[in-house]
């Protein structure tokens, strides 16, 4: 598990920096060492992603390839196949009315409830962690530079 927590590091490293040929390299050592943790549904799923980013053109669409690769390296670390902790773009919930921000936050944990979920809200949100801890998250969570508070949420 190790090598795939490895390449799959590698993988995102290289699509940060724009490293094109390097990231197809990547992508194929994940493919080899997915292959050697995974089998029935769980690779089938992980291996139409690794199919789908082997296919795009990231030079053309750098965000959406990382945006993939990261979602398959939650994914994988969600079904227990990788413990490598990837980045979470932040859900900026600075400048919404109330209850505004408690409300799309509970959408998106709806949409994808085994993937973690980061928010930047304008202070610390107490109200709502009596709420995450009744439906299953954990949170942790510290005051920004600016004055915002920022929140990671994961199932627990």
């Amino acid at each position: 598990m190790a090598n795939l927590d490895r390449q799959l590091e590698d993988a995102i490293e290289r699509a940060r920096r724009g490293d094109w040929s390097a990231y197809r390299a990547c992508l194929d050592a994940v493919r080899e060492a997915l292959a050697r943790h995974a089998s029935g549904d769980e690779y089938a799923i992980a291996q139409r992603q690794l199919d789908t980013l082997s296919a795009a053109a990231p030079q053309h669409d750098p965000e959406g390839c990382l945006a993939e690769l990261e979602s398959l390296a939650l994914a994988l670390r969600g079904r227990g196949l990788s413990s490598a902790r990837v980045p979470v773009q932040p859900l900026d919930l600075r400048g919404l009315q109330p209850p505004e921000p408690i409300v799309r936050i509970f959408e998106q944990l709806e949409r994808s409830p085994a993937q973690p979920l980061r928010a930047i809200l304008p202070h610390e949100p107490v109200p709502l962690y009596a709420l995450l801890r009744e439906r299953g998250f954990t949170f942790s969570g510290a005051p920004r530079a600016d004055g915002s508070y920022e929140l990671l949420i994961e199932r627990a």
